[in-house]
């Protein structure tokens, strides 16, 4: 293949301006994202979270129970006093 001027501008057309460069992340930008400790430590938050939603999940279970329980006796005792 041979250098040629068309073939040289062509490939320095491909090249990143000096504009394009300055919308790419900076250093400072990087440092601000969250390293693998940060991402580790919201792992172990929203497994903390899972936990104490599954509990609250479970607990409304059984008071949902219980209340149809008391809501079914109920029903029985006023049929009987009914009788």
């Amino acid at each position: 293949m041979e250098l040629t001027k068309e073939y040289f501008d062509e490939q320095v057309g491909k090249l990143v301006t000096k504009q394009q460069a300055q919308d790419f992340a900076s250093k400072d930008d990087l440092l601000e994202l969250a390293t693998k400790g940060d991402l580790g430590a919201m792992r172990s938050d929203i497994a903390d979270v899972k936990q104490v939603v599954q509990r609250i999940d479970q607990r409304e279970d059984q008071d949902t129970r219980a209340i149809l329980r008391d809501v079914a006796d109920l029903q029985r005792r006023v049929s009987a006093l009914e009788r």
